[in-house]
This record gives C-alpha cells, sequence and structure tokens, in this order.
C-alpha cells in the first residue's frame, strides 16, 4: 500500500471538513466533478488535497441552490472570473421559474376555491370565420419543447405556401389538441390558411376547417407568459359558453402581430375559441 503524503486527507477527514457526505464526494468523485487527488492502487482509498476544500464546499452550496449537476460541471470548467456571471444567470432563471410557478399556484387555488376575478383584464370580441384551407405541422411535444418546435414550424410553413404557388389569406395560428405539460405532449398543430393548389410534402399535411365563429382576445406578450396566458383560454371559454355552444372546434393562438417587435405591453396574438352562438 502507497503511503500517503502527510499532507492529504483521508475521505473521512475531508468530507467532516466541507460537511459533505461520503456517499456525495463518491458520486462527485464518480461524475468527474471532484476527483480525489490520490487513490491507492492496493486498496481504493481516497485521499484529497486541503487546495480541494473551496471546491468542494463551492459545490455544496451550490446543490443547495439545486443547481443540477451538470450545470456545476458547467461553472466547475469555466474560468474563475466567469463563475459569478453563471451562477447569477442559473439564479435568475430559478427565480422566473418560482414566479411561473407561484402564479400557477395562484390559479389553481382561485379555481378551486371557485374564484371569477381574473388577475388580468380581457376584453372578449367575436367574429365569423369562413371555411378555410389550412397547411398545417403536427407533432406531438411537452411543454419544454414548445419554443423549439413552434416558430420554426410557423417560419417553414409560412416559406413554403407562396414558394409552391399558393396564397397565405390569414395569420399562422397553433391549435392544441391536448394539454401541453411536462408530462403530457399535446399534441400541438400549427396552422396557416391558404388559397391555391398545393401538394403535401414531407411533414406538411393539407386539411380544410370548417367556416365557424369564434369569441377572442388580444393578448400582450408579456400576457402570453405561462400560466398568465391561462386566463385568456379561460376568458374566451367562459364567454363561449354564455353566449352559446362550444362544437368540435378547439381553442387556439393566432399570431397576427410581429413578436420579435413587440414590447412587453404592446398586442403580441390572440386567443380564441370557437363555439356556435345561441
Amino acid at each position: 500500500m502507497t503511503r500517503p503524503p502527510a499532507t492529504l486527507m483521508t475521505i473521512g477527514a475531508f468530507a467532516h471538513a466541507t460537511r459533505l457526505s461520503l456517499k456525495a464526494l463518491r458520486l462527485y468523485d464518480d461524475l468527474g466533478l471532484l476527483p480525489p487527488a490520490q487513490v491507492d492502487a492496493q486498496t481504493g482509498y481516497r485521499h484529497y488535497s486541503p487546495t480541494q476544500l473551496e471546491i468542494a464546499r463551492l459545490i455544496g452550496l451550490l446543490r443547495q441552490l439545486d443547481m443540477p449537476l451538470t450545470t456545476i460541471r458547467s461553472v466547475l470548467d469555466a474560468p474563475s472570473g466567469t463563475r459569478p456571471t453563471l451562477i447569477r444567470g442559473y439564479w435568475d432563471s430559478t427565480e422566473q421559474q418560482h414566479d411561473r410557478s407561484r402564479a400557477l399556484a395562484r390559479y389553481v387555488l382561485s379555481t378551486l376555491e371557485g374564484a371569477t376575478t381574473m388577475t388580468q383584464t380581457f376584453t372578449v370580441q367575436t367574429r365569423d370565420l369562413p371555411t378555410r384551407q389550412l397547411a398545417t405541422i403536427q407533432k406531438r411535444v411537452y411543454q419544454p419543447e414548445l419554443g423549439g418546435f413552434l416558430p420554426p414550424s410557423i417560419m417553414r410553413l409560412i416559406e413554403s405556401i407562396p414558394a409552391h404557388g399558393a396564397t397565405i389569406t390569414g395569420p399562422p395560428f397553433v391549435i392544441y389538441h391536448g394539454a401541453v405539460t411536462a408530462d403530457s405532449d399535446g399534441p400541438v398543430e400549427v396552422c396557416v390558411p391558404y388559397t391555391g393548389t398545393l401538394t403535401p410534402t414531407g411533414d406538411i399535411t393539407l386539411r380544410e376547417e370548417t367556416a365557424h365563429h369564434e369569441a377572442y382576445v388580444t393578448v400582450t406578450k408579456e400576457q402570453f407568459e405561462f400560466p398568465t396566458i391561462l386566463e385568456a383560454f379561460d376568458a374566451t371559454a367562459t364567454y363561449a359558453d354564455a353566449h352559446g355552444t362550444r362544437g368540435p372546434l378547439i381553442c387556439r393562438e393566432i399570431y397576427p402581430y410581429d413578436w420579435d417587435q413587440a414590447g412587453p405591453d404592446d398586442p403580441a396574438g390572440e386567443v380564441a375559441w370557437p363555439y356556435t352562438p345561441t
């Protein structure tokens, strides 16, 4: 057995000094986050250098912030001068998620308690839409995947329709055929109305949507944030139920505005709910 230098610490002493468990230290070693300074080839005993105490304590503190181990890996791999920026970015994102969770909790509680007061004000309008031809792309996606599916799919349809000789006749819209959450994958259908002749290509399909009446509200960019957007759907659904009967057509988000140019308080889209008036 190779005798470790006197300056090295046993894993037990290192665990005591860092207040990390032996299990955690072994895990960080296996993941390459905190490999021991020396491992005895015969016994497998781990020994750590006192110079590793600072990194070990940093890992322990970041784990108390619920930072994923993969993110900690990125922090440790970064130059020491940029680590505060990475940690600050992670925490800003975490606080935003906490704000969304807090808002969702308020929404769920108000729904369960039968509250009728919304935190947002929406003016419900109605309109009639004719029978339309739609070019669509449909896919099952979970909520974290929406951002990577919606904009590229909308752009593909907007570019493909005129490229094949047809004419776009309305703004793109998205139909949610099922709940889209971290556990439920929709499906989600991106649609663009058109006139002319098109041929289905790849995952682009063509279908007809029947004429219908719908209740809709204009939504600002800030109101599009989840879960605030749920109140827009509630407002249109409540109006549809009060003034008629919801039919087979599904609620949708419509994008008649320039999303990239819109500020937080500018109109960024619409939420609509088809229904048959009484």
